[in-house]
């Protein structure tokens, strides 16, 4: 049941976190704000043990983001702000978590159904925003130029829907550490490592493919936009494999 007590401690709890992502440039002022929305009710209907794979997930982004940032920047592919994230990215990588979450606690009680698909689809979404920042974040310091993921054409470095050897690589071991970190929780058996990984790898390379033809294709459809369709991708291909 879900208490006042709980509710004020999930806040606190993000707000600390929140903190010392501020505090580290890892977000801006905006990011900090949503980074609260969206880890509030992980904790509350997740628990703390989804706000451990939440956390672990934004840690590695952000080294991957700050890794060689000044190489990245020369390049002229480097994340803006010196790597602090918006409100649009913390949003775009984590509120189709987040309905995951909110979605585990109320879908046995009010929905009749099993827990596990949504928390298949919470770690599905995760791996695939931790593996799709990873994946960009490395690949940009290949040696090799990208390929459209859509026809292997050559692209210039940080073009939408480029894909890297190095970052694909780079995608798969972040997508199965994101599963790795979910057993060591105690979310489930060994099972729970592959399927998390194969879903954020998978997933991840969605988001490629849309970047390489809506988020190219149309003004409108932006990154943030890409982020939320390839992690409901990823959430709902982790709650599929959970069935076989």
């Amino acid at each position: 049941m879900i208490t006042s007590e709980h509710i004020i401690l999930a806040t606190c709890f993000c707000i600390i976190f929140g903190g010392l992502s501020f505090k580290f440039r890892a977000v801006d002022l905006s990011g900090f704000v949503a980074g609260i929305f969206v880890g509030i009710p992980i904790i509350v209907f997740g628990g703390f043990r989804f706000f451990f794979i939440l956390a672990f997930f934004f840690i590695t982004a952000s080294i991957a983001t700050k890794f060689r940032y000044e190489e990245k920047s020369k390049k002229g592919v480097a994340e803006k702000n010196k790597g602090a994230r918006s409100y649009i990215n913390v949003l775009g990588n984590g509120i189709v978590a987040s309905i995951f979450a909110v979605l585990y606690y109320v879908a046995p009680v009010y929905l009749n159904l099993d827990s596990n698909i949504f928390l298949y689809g919470f770690l599905g979404a995760l791996a695939t925003a931790a593996a799709d920042t990873a994946g960009g974040e490395i690949g940009r310091l290949s040696n090799y130029k990208p390929r459209l993921i859509t026809n292997l054409k050559v692209v210039e470095t940080g073009a939408d829907g480029g894909v890297t050897i190095l970052g694909e690589f780079a995608e798969l071991i972040i997508a199965f550490l994101i599963g790795i970190m979910a057993y060591l929780a105690g979310l489930g058996d060994l099972r729970i490592i592959l399927i998390t990984g194969v879903a954020g790898f998978v997933g991840s390379n969605i988001d490629s493919i849309v970047g390489a033809t809506l988020e190219t294709w149309y003004d409108f459809f932006g990154n943030n936009h890409t982020n939320i369709m390839a992690t409901v991708a990823g959430g709902i291909l982790g709650s599929i494999l959970h069935f076989f």
